[in-house]
């Protein structure tokens, strides 16, 4: 009987979350094909623009009074993220911050966020105002990301720091030319500001490596 009853129940359910995405997806300020969200999340629609064959994950808090959310395409989201566009001002003397309003086009104090495409954000992480996310970055579960993010980093901690690329720079440029029209692909510039940050040590077959140290060993 209570499998049953827990059958109807998420019978039930279901269908109460497709009716309820359907009657606010069109709330969005904009969005592509193959938009999955989740009805259930907590998001101020019209601030937020949404690209093509994005999954915005379980329960995730999408939010800005004023300011843009801008979320590129082919970008997948785990459960629970939080992106915070906007800010409360916290330096007026005598008055509750509660109760501090913004002028009109007050973008030092009420910035937007901007992810590009090919971005993977991880389980619960944030992402505050003013930050913009590059094109093939990962952001790690749990992190707290107050600053922009280069193209194709990883990124990680509480405050989020780069921990390495996802691949060399060589490897980059192959993956744009594969992906990307030259038009949009990141510039020489862009790729040059890439190789400061560390990149993946190769990955060598293990029978390769044992090979490789008999014969050091002879």
């Amino acid at each position: 009987m209570a499998r049953l009853v827990d059958r109807v129940v998420a019978t039930g359910s279901r269908a109460r979350r497709a009716i309820h995405g359907l009657a606010v997806a069109d709330r969005f300020r904009g969005r592509g094909d193959g938009f999955v969200f989740d009805p259930d999340g907590v998001y101020t629609y019209e601030t937020i623009e949404v690209g093509r064959n994005v999954d915005l994950g379980y329960r995730p808090v999408i939010m800005a009074a004023r300011s843009r959310i801008r979320i590129g395409d082919n970008v997948m989201f785990g459960p629970e993220v939080t992106i915070r566009g906007g800010n409360h001002r916290v330096d007026q003397v005598g008055v509750p911050m509660i109760a501090v309003g913004k002028d009109p086009g007050d973008e030092e104090h009420d910035r937007g966020v901007a992810i590009g495409d090919d971005v993977w954000i991880g389980t619960r992480a944030i992402i505050l105002h003013g930050v913009t996310v590059g094109r093939g970055a990962v952001i790690g579960a749990g992190a707290v990301v107050t600053r922009p993010v280069p193209p194709y980093a990883i990124v990680a901690g509480s405050p989020a720091r780069v921990v390495r690329l996802r691949w060399p720079v060589e490897t980059i440029v192959a993956h744009e030319r594969a992906l990307y029209p030259p038009a949009q692909r990141l510039t020489v510039a862009e790729l040059a500001t890439l190789a400061e940050f560390a990149a993946p040590e190769p990955r060598v077959d293990p029978a390769t490596k044992a090979l490789t140290v008999a014969a050091q060993e002879r």
